[in-house]
Formats: C-alpha cells, structure tokens, sequence
C-alpha cells in the first residue's frame, strides 16, 4: 500500500519532493557542480537514479521506471550501453537499493570513458527506506574501498549528524503514534520531519567538525576512472 501510494506520487513532479525531507548536502551539491560545469555542455553524462530532476541539459536520466524526466529505463547491474562512452556518471541514493552494488559499480566503471568522473552518494546513518528495496549502508572507508578501482579525488560526509538525529526522531515517534500501520507511521514522520525541520541546519556548524563522518547520514565519493 505504501509502496503504491509513492509510486503514484513519484508520477507527479510538484508531489514528488513533498515525499521526503530534502536533507541538507553542500559538499556533494557543489562537487557534482563542479564537475558537470568543468566537463562543458558537450559532454555525455549519465544520472543513474535521477530521480525528478535533470542536473544539465547533457545529462541523460536513467530510472528503474517510467517518471517524467526520465530518458531511459534500465537497470544499473546491466546498463544498456556501450563501453568507455560517458564523461561522468553520477549516483545518488542509489546504491543502497541494488543488490549487488559492486556490480553496479563495476557497469559504471565500464561505460566511463578513461579519466571519467564518478560522483556518488549513499546513506550511512539513516532509517529503512524501500524503494522498492534497501540493503545497505556504508562508512566513509566501507565506500571508499567499494569504488577502489577508481583515483579518488576526495570523499567523506556529505549529510551531517543533526540530519541522522532529525531522521530517526521523526521515525521513531512515527512508529510510536502509528497504532501497527506503516501509512500511519510514514505520515506522522513526515508532518514532524517538515514541523522540525529547521534543526536539520546546525549542520552547517557541525559539518565543519573534523569527526563529523561517525555520525554522519550520507557520505559521498568522488574519483576518475584510471587510463
């Protein structure tokens, strides 16, 4: 029941962001900015899980299923296209729903072109989302060694510990005040989740801590395929 009512609001890209709260990512934001402005706009690049929105008119969208800024339908283990053609491949809040995520990155890895950016970011610290399945979590070094194939250019916490917190209150008071019903659950998180939102940034202080990684709810890792 849960599942299809976020289907059905993952159709609609005005509902879409309403179904979660946008946790707060600046390091990630500006590298993969970063990277897509220095690659130019005659560059080829793939967002493998785009989810509702396209990051620049060369990026190509791929999703698991039909959304209105998707471009291709396809699965990450077995990416329909041709080895060494993107300049980049981006991930975010992807890798934590595949089940086999070294294959999945082993297909990123195939169809980057040599010296290709990958730009990727999972959950650390964060309750059970399926969409429609969740597997994993990662550590900052736990991520770093999933994509040792590639030059890593910098990595770490890209969501803070008061985003952990603030994810886990909302949860557990909606698990508190859902009589056994996940609809219940889900919909009491999320009116507290937006209510309380505001906490989510003392990130912004916290963030500039050299240990915010041990708490952190979302990591990061961006690297180059090597020649």
């Amino acid at each position: 029941m849960v599942n299809k009512i976020k289907n059905r609001l993952r159709q609609n890209r005005f509902l879409a962001p309403l179904m979660g709260c946008p946790y707060p990512a600046p390091r990630w934001n500006r590298s993969v900015k970063r990277v897509v402005r220095q690659l130019g706009p005659d560059t080829r690049i793939l967002d493998l899980g785009s989810g509702m929105h396209r990051r620049a008119e060369n990026v190509i969208n791929l999703e698991i299923s039909v959304t209105p800024m998707v471009d291709i339908v396809g699965d990450g283990h077995l990416l329909p296209f041709a080895d060494n053609v993107f300049d980049a491949v981006i991930s975010e809040a992807v890798l934590e729903h595949v089940q086999d995520p070294q294959k999945v990155v082993a297909e990123m890895y195939r169809v980057l072109k040599p010296n290709g950016y990958i730009c990727a970011a999972v959950p650390f610290l964060q309750g059970y989302h399926a969409s429609p399945h969740d597997y994993q979590r990662w550590t900052t070094t736990g991520f770093v060694t999933l994509f040792s194939d590639f030059l890593e250019i910098e990595s770490g916490a890209c969501a803070g510990p008061t985003a952990t917190l603030h994810w886990i209150l909302r949860e557990y008071i909606g698990l508190v005040c859902s009589f056994g019903s996940l609809l219940v659950a889900k919909a009491v998180s999320l009116l507290v989740g937006w209510l309380t939102f505001p906490l989510v940034w003392l990130d912004a202080l916290l963030m500039l801590h050299p240990h915010s990684h041990i708490l952190a709810s979302a990591v990061y890792f961006i690297g180059k395929k090597k020649e």
